[in-house]
């Protein structure tokens, strides 16, 4: 499959179909560069979370990240404070050849908009860790007592990068490995989570200033729900139709039709499965 950018004419080629260990690598990185726009954009703080799951289940794992994090987003939010976050799962398939044990890692930056809201600590030479500082928002007991229980180990600091692409990328295997840790696990898995962004830092390049052109000739495309729909942003409305039976009862179906489509700066050369749109 060929990528085109619509700007610059450059091309990029994946073979005849996108597979799906692509299709994760490539969204993963879209996101993680969203998730810097947006770190920028606002003037967020950053830290990071690592967790070691005790238990084996990478399934598992999944859903302990996202309610860990859903249960930091309610104490950050009841104070009226900014909280994002991306997660990616750390794959060791050669840990796991060689010694048949599967150990899963999430490494996760929390972006805020409180400088010492979380803790810091300092991981030491003897692998032992030292509370620098507790948080003013999420304490180290509150770490020990909601991630504890759900993984192994923890531990916390302040971001040495405001770079998210920096700490992250080195974690998420290329497609090879990716393909390989699955088949290990014989099933699909979820090998990154994140919030849902504001749209305005989801857009690549030119694909920003589009939007924001289309919205100054037409106003009132600002009332649509925008979102991303993988490479596009999307502005969708809301119809409410009334359907009467026959018995003379009525029932409402909500829809929420596509309304405008901004299409991303890399678009696909022909018709591919599940993935890009159409180039004439």
């Amino acid at each position: 499959m060929l990528l085109i950018n619509r700007w610059s004419k450059e091309v990029l080629e994946f073979g005849d179909v996108m597979t799906s260990e692509e299709q994760t690598v490539w969204l993963f990185r879209k996101r993680i560069k969203d998730f810097d726009r947006l770190v920028e954009g606002l003037g967020l703080s950053v830290s990071f979370l690592t967790v070691s799951q005790s238990d084996v289940s990478v399934d598992s794992g999944f859903r302990w990240v996202t309610a860990v994090m859903g249960s930091m987003r309610k104490q950050f939010r009841r104070r009226g404070l900014a909280f994002f976050y991306v997660a990616a799962l750390e794959i060791q398939p050669k840990r796991y050849r060689r010694y048949g044990v599967l150990a899963p890692h999430w490494h996760i930056v929390i972006a805020h908009s409180l400088a010492d809201a979380l803790p810091h600590g300092e991981r030491l030479k003897n692998g032992h860790v030292k509370k620098v500082r507790d948080g003013s928002v999420i304490t180290w007991d509150w770490l020990r007592k909601n991630v504890k229980q759900k993984f192994g180990m923890y531990f916390c600091c302040d971001a040495w990068s405001r770079s998210v692409e920096d700490y992250l990328a080195k974690y998420l295997a290329k497609d090879e490995l990716l393909k390989e840790f699955k088949a290990k696990l014989g099933r699909r898995v979820r090998v990154f989570a994140s919030s849902q962004l504001p749209v305005e830092f989801q857009m690549d390049g030119l694909q920003g200033l589009e939007f924001k052109e289309l919205l100054s000739d037409h106003p009132d495309l600002a009332e649509l729900f925008w979102h991303r729909e993988r490479s596009s942003i999307v502005g969708r409305g809301k119809e409410i139709l009334d359907r009467w039976a026959c018995d003379g009862s009525v029932s409402r179906v909500v829809r929420y039709p596509r309304v405008r489509v901004i299409r991303g700066d890399w678009i696909a050369a022909g018709v591919t499965r599940n993935y890009g749109h159409k180039v004439s």
